[in-house]
């Protein structure tokens, strides 16, 4: 009966976090995503729950905000959903065109982020352009 009741909290909470990241007040917005992004460094967390809810496409949404903290947490919210085997649902939301877009956005926190999270998502692409064999002619 615990695990159940356990479930059912954890389902209830991820609802209301990502309910909070949808809020018309930044600071709940802000305040919901970094939540987020602080439970994802758990070391039993899985994203399930998140894929199961939309929560993807939800934290997708995240990436246009002004607010660099929102941004950031947004993306590390994708990286820790894609690392803990969930890639193909981040994939699938398009994160790769969405966050190549972003390389040159105005703040560094954000740039630097962005850079991890293509490095996690794109590895087989750039190792593919390194270890290219030089063409003979």
């Amino acid at each position: 009966m615990k695990m159940v009741g356990e479930l059912t909290i954890k389902r209830e909470l991820m609802a209301d976090l990502l309910r909070r990241t949808m809020n018309p007040e930044e600071e709940v917005r802000e305040a919901a995503i970094e939540a987020l992004a602080v439970v994802t460094e758990d070391e039993d967390w899985r994203p399930n729950e998140l894929v199961r809810q939309n929560g993807v496409a939800i934290v997708m949404d995240l990436l246009g905000e002004e607010n660099p903290h929102i941004v950031a947490s947004a993306v590390q919210v994708l990286m820790a959903t894609a690392a803990a085997g969930e890639d193909e649902a981040v994939l699938s939301g398009g994160a790769i065109a969405c966050l190549d877009a972003m390389r040159d956005h105005d703040d560094p926190l954000v740039r630097e982020t962005v850079r991890k999270a293509l490095w996690l998502l794109e590895p087989e692409v750039e190792e593919a352009v390194v270890t290219k064999p030089q063409d003979e002619y």
